[in-house]
């Protein structure tokens, strides 16, 4: 038969619930384990929590097999382990946790133009320098793709110091500023005058035309 198996003789259910006992037998798990639950605090002095609850659900199984009552040993644990909990609330013994401490608010995330006009000049700074680097390793223009990666590096490099948490009480987020930052003409114009010489001895023909082009 499905989900039954001989042991010791007797045919049992592998799969038997909690809710299949007599009202009588669970009745009567229920008294041993408080009988148990106080022994253990005479024993100890202390109430069975957390993995010392164990030695009081070994003790009451015990008793359970004795009796000849059939339950798988897991749905047994857990029915017992609750009333467990349920009895160390209703105790003297027992202390509420400590609430826990709120969290901590987050640090509000802005646009860069809610910055004062230094901060601008250094996040401009942060990604002239990785244009520059780009364009000197990979000898050509960089794509949306990688100028969005150079921004989100700037933009985690600010928000990463500390001092201008505390200083400025925010942290900048990605935004269409930053983007046309990085697209300033007058931005682009000075790197190209400050890449110029690099470009002139690295670069093809075809190559410098292209970086100094309309385009760029």
């Amino acid at each position: 038969m499905k989900n039954h198996e001989w042991r010791d003789g007797s045919l049992i259910q592998t799969n038997k619930k909690w809710s299949a006992l007599k009202e009588s037998q669970r009745t009567w798990i229920y008294e041993v384990t408080a009988k148990e639950h106080a022994a253990y605090v005479t024993e100890h002095g202390s109430l069975p929590m957390k993995k010392r609850k164990d030695e009081v659900i070994e003790r009451v199984y015990a008793q359970v097999e004795e009796r000849g009552i059939w339950i798988p040993y897991g749905q047994f644990d857990a029915r017992v382990r609750n009333w467990i909990d349920r009895l160390n609330h209703k105790s003297p013994l027992f202390t509420p946790p400590k609430p826990k401490k709120p969290p901590k608010p987050k640090t509000p995330r802005v646009g860069i133009e809610e910055f004062p006009e230094d901060i601008h000049s250094e996040m401009a700074e942060k990604i002239t320098a990785s244009i520059r680097t780009y364009i000197q390793q990979a000898h050509r223009i960089p794509a949306n793709k990688i100028r969005d990666g150079h921004i989100n590096t700037a933009v985690r490099s600010f928000n990463a110091n500390s001092k201008n948490r505390q200083t400025h009480g925010k942290l900048i987020k990605s935004s269409d500023m930053l983007i046309k930052m990085y697209h300033d003409d007058e931005l682009l114009k000075r790197l190209v005058k400050n890449s110029h010489k690099y470009i002139m001895d690295n670069f093809t023909e075809e190559k410098v035309a292209n970086i100094l082009s309309d385009d760029f």
